[in-house]
Parts: C-alpha cells; structure tokens; sequence
C-alpha cells in the first residue's frame, strides 16, 4: 500500500510517472495528467526539452540497470510510451512493483493477427505481422509482460492499442506528406486502389483515454483496449481529406507497391511511397467506452485541419524526399 500524500491545499496528491513524454503525444499526455492535478515526472534520455511544470528523472532505459533509480519511489500511474523492446516493460515492472498502482502501456493495433474480419476487437486474435516486422512482435510481447504482472499482483496493468495518431508537432511524415504534395501541386501516390481503411486518433484525444483509463478502476485491470475514431477513413479518402482542407485538387496517381520496379535490396523503414500501407487496420474502440464512457472528441477532418493551419503559420510546407517515391514517379513518367 503505498503512502498517501497531500499538496498544499490539503487535496490528495497524484504522481505519474511517464517513461517518454517529451515527443509528441508524451507532451499531450503530460499536459492532461499536469492539468488534472497530477504531479508528473518523466524518465526519459533527456534528449528532448519537457513542458513546464514536470519532473524529470534521466533514464537510459538501453543502459542495462538505469531503472534502478526509481527504486523506491512511488507512483499512482505508469504510462509507457518508450518500452521498446519490450525487455524495458519487464525491468520496469520488477523494478517499480509494490510501488505504484496502475501500469498503462502504450502498445498498437499493429499486433493483430492478419486477417479480413474488421473493425478489429480487442478478443481477436494477437500474432506477429509481415508488414510491422519486429514491431508488433515487441508489442505483444510487452501486452504479455502485462499481464504477468497483472496476475502476480504486483500492480495493475491496462495496454492501449494505437491506431495512427494524429496531432500538431507528429514527427513522423503522414498529415505533412500528403499536406505538403497538394500545397506544392505533387502527385499524390496512392498504393493500388487506395481502399485500405485506417484508423486515427487524435494525440489530445490519446491523452484524456489514458486519464480515463486510470480513472476507471480495477474494471480494466488486466485488459486492452482500442483507442481510435469510430470512424474508418481509406487511403484515398485521407487524401481526398486532405486536399477538402488545403482547398485545391490532388493530383492522385495509383500504383502496386509489389511491382519489380519497387523493389530493393534491403528494406529501409524510413523511405515510403504513402504514408499509409496498403493494408487494413481498422480499430473497434466501442469497448473503451463502454468501460469508460470516453468518445473521441476530433474527427479526422478536424485533425487534419489544425495540422495544415499549424504547418502553414510555421513555413514547414516543403515536402521531403524519399527514394521509394522518386522510383515510382519514374514508373509512372510522372
């Protein structure tokens, strides 16, 4: 049982511990958690400049023992965004039982097992994917650790599976890749038909799931649950989204990413003809509310739209260039 702490004003005081929380949706978080009361500490590289108002403890979870610091220390919540690989679940766990209430991994819905049934269930079954590689692999791997915890004792757990988030300061080129081509009058191309559905998720919307998650109790102990848009939006209907917001007509070409033109000696994560596969991953997220009465309160519209402004006001419309897609252009005598 951990020992009750109050602030000042005599309010019972809550502790997060956030492993990330300086990229991306670790600020939202921290800003959720901050804004409901919370006193937040991030454990991280130190690699990146946090929000006002967190504690931050240097971590290098790739250092075999770095964990150890936080021996001792206790939390209310642990939300992990940086346990990759999910070795980094398992020494956190160790470390940390005893200590903390409720443990929140941030895993994805890329650990589903391939198949043609949609929208995806949390109860569907779980396997490593061809596509994700490693990945998802890690992912189910840090769902298990979970869940050996969870039936230990030690604490309890609950695993968030991430569709594509969607936000201001996203790093990774998806709203930006096609943003950009449409500004700058570039084809856009789409992987064959374009009719892969996605799931989205806004990162503010990630945020107030997880102060919810934490909310609800020990109902969620030892689940998981979808985070995502009830909606599905397809490959060409993100582009088509996209240039509704932006105000212009895309220059849309189709192409098989499986032609020989396209194909490599080694893989390369980074390099990308569309931001988006050509594979379906289509989340079911009605569990999340039935468990916590949480609806996303972004559409993908919306997302996209605060994005495009925000790129807009910062000069950040150029878009980057990739070999996969400078091969396809040619192909395509585009």
């Amino acid at each position: 049982m951990k020992d009750l702490i109050f602030n000042e004003s005599g309010d019972l005081l809550m502790k997060a511990l956030i492993f990330g929380g300086t990229r991306f949706m670790g600020r939202y978080v921290s800003r959720e958690f901050l804004n409901a009361g919370y006193e937040v500490t991030i454990a991280n590289r130190g690699t990146n400049q946090p929000i006002n108002g967190v504690k931050v403890i240097s971590i290098d979870r790739s250092v075999a023992g770095a964990v150890d610091a936080l021996k001792g220390q206790k939390f209310d919540v642990v939300l992990d965004f940086s346990a990759y690989p999910s070795a980094w679940v398992k020494e956190a766990g160790e470390v940390l039982k005893g200590n903390i209430d409720k443990y929140i991994f941030i895993s994805s819905g890329a650990v589903y097992k391939k198949s043609n049934r949609y929208p995806m269930q949390e109860h569907f079954e779980v396997a490593p994917h061809e596509l994700f590689f490693t990945y998802s692999d890690e992912k189910i791997k840090g769902e298990n650790h979970l869940l050996e915890f969870s039936r230990k004792g030690y604490f309890e757990t609950v695993s968030c599976r991430l569709p594509y988030v969607m936000g201001i300061d996203n790093y990774e080129d998806r709203e930006s890749f096609v943003l950009s081509r449409i500004i700058n009058n570039r084809p856009v191309i789409v992987p064959n038909n374009g009719q892969s559905v996605q799931s989205f998720i806004y990162a503010g919307d990630v945020a107030k799931a997880l102060l919810a998650l934490k909310n609800a109790g020990s109902v969620v102990n030892g689940q998981a649950f979808n985070v995502a848009m009830p909606e599905g939006v397809t490959n060409l209907g993100f582009v088509n989204i996209c240039a509704e917001v932006v105000g212009k007509k895309a220059d849309i070409h189709y192409i098989n990413p499986a032609i020989p033109e396209l194909q490599r000696e080694s893989f390369n994560l980074k390099d990308m003809l569309f931001p988006y596969p050509d594979y379906t991953g289509f989340l079911d997220s009605r569990k999340l509310q039935s468990f916590t009465g949480f609806v996303p309160r972004y559409n993908l519209k919306d997302c996209i739209a605060e994005f495009y402004e925000d790129m807009v006001k910062k000069g950040n419309t150029q878009p980057r260039n990739y070999e996969l897609e400078n091969l396809a252009l040619a192909y395509l005598k585009i």
